[in-house]
């Protein structure tokens, strides 16, 4: 038994990519798988519990209660940093292939491979989605959370223990995607080579890195304009949701929405050829790693973009009362500063480009 189980792990690490980065981001995904389960089943019961006569009344069902919001939190904070671990594991990847420039290239291994490999892109495309729904996720569940203690009612606990289940089935798909993703085999193995397989195959597959929009200098100045100017609206637009509220958050999370695949845009066809003067090098990846001040204006773009959502949930979810609002006008604030902070430089990398 024991000879079996060592030829296994060392069969297994013949395969699996071992180091710093892997082992830790591998850690952190068995653990929120983990912790996503224990929270999924403890919200199902809680939920069950507090339907039928408002369970935490008594001091054991408030310690249960408050056992599990420890464990949201410590999901949430596993969420939020999973997330950039993941392409800090990428990243470590880049030098183990013959001919990998950049992450990009790392999300193609696998592509026209056969067996488990043939995943791995498939399996990237998956956590690409599911990060950011998970980060948002989490975060709108802990505006709920805090909506709810400072309307002192409880009158939000229902809603809370909802969105703390979704959160959770969020965090079981995520965690196991990602566990996936490091346990199977990073060795490639193609068909023989011809029209519908081999070398063939994957050269003559879409590329990723390819512009979103074939876009001409016209485009592209079209695409620049309406970046900054949706980027300077949704700054007006949340200073009168801070002041006014109302329609006005409702038009700046909307606007919000729209910012994040125009954003994506802008990156792909203007931002990462014009300011790595590469005209026809449509890479994000290789844009963040020679010019790392970028990540930071990314960050920014996204932050602004969960803020305006986060404070339309706390609004609703306080309906108007006081609650709601002390929740909303911080995360408004922070939002008008992300995005003024990612449009002030943005303008200063195209003055300098």
């Amino acid at each position: 038994m024991r000879s079996a189980l060592l030829g296994l792990l060392a069969r297994l690490r013949e395969q699996v990519i071992v180091n710093p980065f892997s082992v830790v981001a591998a850690f952190a995904a068995i653990l929120r798988l983990a912790l996503g389960i224990f929270v999924l089943v403890a919200g199902v019961h809680a939920i069950r519990a507090w339907r039928r006569g408002r369970a935490g009344d008594d001091a054991k069902g408030e310690g249960r209660f408050y056992l599990l919001v420890a464990a949201s939190v410590t999901l949430t904070g596993l969420a939020v940093a999973s997330w950039p671990l993941l392409y800090l594991v990428l990243q470590s990847y880049v030098p183990l292939w013959p001919g990998v420039m950049c992450i990009q290239g790392v999300t193609r291994i696998g592509t026209g491979s056969i067996g488990a490999p043939a995943a791995l892109p498939h399996l990237l495309g998956i956590l690409a989605v599911t990060k950011p729904l998970l980060v948002f996720a989490t975060g709108a569940w802990l505006v709920l959370h805090l909506v709810n203690r400072r309307g002192r009612t409880g009158a939000l606990t229902g809603h809370v223990l909802k969105a703390l289940v979704l959160c959770s089935l969020l965090a079981v798909a995520d965690g196991a995607v990602e566990t996936a993703y490091f346990f199977v085999p990073k060795q490639e193995k193609t068909l023989a080579a011809g029209c519908c397989g081999g070398d063939a195959a994957v050269a003559e597959s879409p590329r990723t890195s390819r512009p979103l929009v074939a876009a001409g200098a016209g485009q592209r100045a079209g695409v620049s304009a309406s970046f900054l100017a949706l980027g300077t609206g949704l700054v007006i637009a949340l200073s009168a949701a801070i002041r006014r509220g109302g329609p006005w958050l409702a038009l700046s999370a909307a606007g919000a929405i729209l910012s994040l695949p125009l954003g994506l845009v802008f990156l792909v066809d203007v931002a990462a050829p014009w300011f790595l003067h590469l005209p026809y090098h449509h890479c994000v990846y290789c844009l963040v790693r020679w010019m790392p001040e970028t990540l930071f204006g990314i960050a920014l773009h996204v932050l602004g973009a969960f803020g305006a959502g986060w404070a339309l949930v706390a609004r609703r979810a306080g309906r108007g009362g006081g609650a709601g609002e002390a929740v909303s006008i911080p995360l408004l604030r922070m939002a008008r500063f992300s995005y003024l902070g990612s449009l002030l430089m943005t303008a200063v990398l195209m003055v300098r480009a």
